[in-house]
């Protein structure tokens, strides 16, 4: 299929064409039953996260507007091979593999391919890390990334994703399955000097901790175990406090959610016996209280003292 496929943002975007953004990539990408045994196929689903669309947004090609989601983007065999340096076979193969994995889904035109990344949220979450090493270039007028602000601690690489004058000359040609997700990769920092946006580390969690629950174990040592696990559940609490409070998690929200469990969840800093087993129960630490889901029933009254 030879002909050429221009697509086009809409004309009041056109100037913002060469803006570029980085890209967080979650370590759940290392969870896929591929990352240890096929390189090639690794290569392949990093990149099909890379290109997808981080926001919505409509394109212009020979069949019209359309829309493209979160987490997707049109593509062809051809434009993945010359992207990714990968054989047009092996392309196909392993397209064909993610579908049946479950891992995306594809609808095929006679002009090009729209693939969506099934659970792209897993893997590119709807927020922002700070305290990292950023390199984007980008342009007034550019649509800013989430306010949430996430322990972080990391290095990010800085991607291009440009939706202008993207080349469609193949069409990939396999079963398609799976449910519709919707995404082309496309977060972009904005610099602005008047409104910087608040910055928050491991260190603040951990200080914060000790400051209002003395009486729980102690963390002496920050590992990176623990840094990724506070940087999990800071981005699983927000779903939690957007859908009660209509807010992500906050600094605020730590601390809130640490003094509820000081006055009203008592037994989680004490050592008790328990009677009928005969054995000691542990006051608990750090650990037990990043996790979503003794927050959410914290939240809920779930874990109040008897």
């Amino acid at each position: 299929m030879g002909n050429v496929l221009q697509f086009k943002q809409k004309p009041a975007r056109e100037q913002d064409s060469a803006a570029k953004g980085f890209a967080l990539l979650h370590r759940k990408i290392t969870d896929v039953p591929f990352y240890k045994t096929d390189s090639e196929a690794v290569h392949m689903w990093l990149h099909v996260i890379l290109m997808a669309n981080y926001a919505p947004k409509t394109v212009m090609t020979q069949l019209g507007e359309i829309s493209i989601g979160r987490g997707q983007f049109i593509t062809g065999r051809t434009s993945l091979v010359t992207e990714t340096g990968i054989k047009s076979d092996r392309v196909k193969y392993l397209l064909n593999k993610f579908v049946k994995l479950g891992m995306i889904h594809m609808e095929s035109t006679k002009f090009f391919t729209k693939i969506t990344v099934i659970k792209y949220d897993d893997y590119q979450l709807n927020l922002v890390p700070t305290e990292c090493q950023q390199n984007a270039n980008v342009k007034s007028g550019i649509a800013r990334c989430s306010e949430e602000v996430v322990p972080a601690e990391c290095q990010q690489s800085a991607t291009t994703n440009e939706v202008l004058n993207i080349s469609i000359t193949n069409v990939i040609d396999c079963d398609s399955a799976g449910a519709d997700t919707p995404s082309q990769q496309e977060v972009i920092q904005q610099t602005n000097p008047a409104k910087k946006k608040s910055s928050l580390s491991c260190e603040d969690v951990v200080s914060v901790y000790h400051d209002i629950l003395p009486e729980a174990k102690g963390v002496r040592a920050l590992t990176d175990r623990r840094r990724n696990m506070i940087r999990t559940f800071w981005a699983k609490a927000s779903k939690i406090t957007r859908q009660l409070d209509g807010q992500p998690f906050t600094l605020e929200s730590w601390k809130s959610y640490l003094t509820y469990v000081a006055t009203n969840c008592r037994w989680m800093l004490e050592d008790r016996q328990d009677n009928r087993s005969g054995k000691t129960w542990h006051k608990k630490g750090l650990d037990y209280f990043l996790n979503d889901e003794v927050y959410l029933q914290v939240r809920e009254g779930g874990k109040d003292d008897r």
